[in-house]
């Protein structure tokens, strides 16, 4: 920056420092020469407090501003689509972010199978001590190719069991880091 811009500068901000002191409303300050417009009246908000952020009078309409992030949103929206047979509910919550990654980055996801009854695992030819018996685990489709999905999924730490099946069904769980 030269020296003229330097003063040119220091002068800005020595007119509007005296103008606010001189009680002046901000609407009479010009800005920038390039910008040609008149600098907006500033305008506060207070954030609530983290404990606040559920209470009605805070969410107004929202039946629970936390839930309807991430996942949550991306269902309702219906970018990811769930069985009948899938609840989500019991899933760890960075599975189910790890799912909306997925959405987000490649498109939509349908959750396929996620908690499963030893005869539901048994009949759907899964291993005997599967996650899935404890909720641990999501097997989802995705439109995109899958070696790219997979490359993303082999990088999140979050990711413990990685496979895609031969039908394109992709398993994830919060096991041990393994691909079988």
């Amino acid at each position: 920056m030269s020296t003229d811009s330097r003063v040119r500068h220091l002068f800005r901000v020595a007119i509007i420092t005296g103008t606010f002191l001189a009680g002046l409303p901000p609407a009479a300050l010009r800005a920038d020469e390039g910008d040609g417009g008149i600098i907006p009246p500033a305008q506060y908000a207070s954030l609530p407090s983290p404990d606040r952020l559920d209470h009605p009078d805070v969410t107004g309409s929202l039946p629970d501003a936390k839930e309807l992030s991430g996942f949550a949103s991306l269902v309702a929206h219906g970018t990811i689509t769930l069985r009948d047979s899938a609840p989500t509910d019991c899933i760890p919550g960075y599975l189910r972010d790890v799912v909306a990654s997925v959405a987000d980055r490649f498109g939509p996801v349908s959750v396929e199978s996620t908690h499963r009854s030893s005869g539901r695992n048994r009949r759907a030819g899964g291993a005997r001590h599967s996650l899935h018996l404890a909720c641990r685990a999501v097997d989802f489709r995705v439109r995109a190719r899958a070696r790219g999905v997979m490359a993303y999924l082999r990088g999140l730490p979050q990711v413990g069991g990685l496979k895609v099946y031969r039908n394109g069904i992709i398993h994830i769980d919060n096991g041990e880091r393994r691909s079988w």
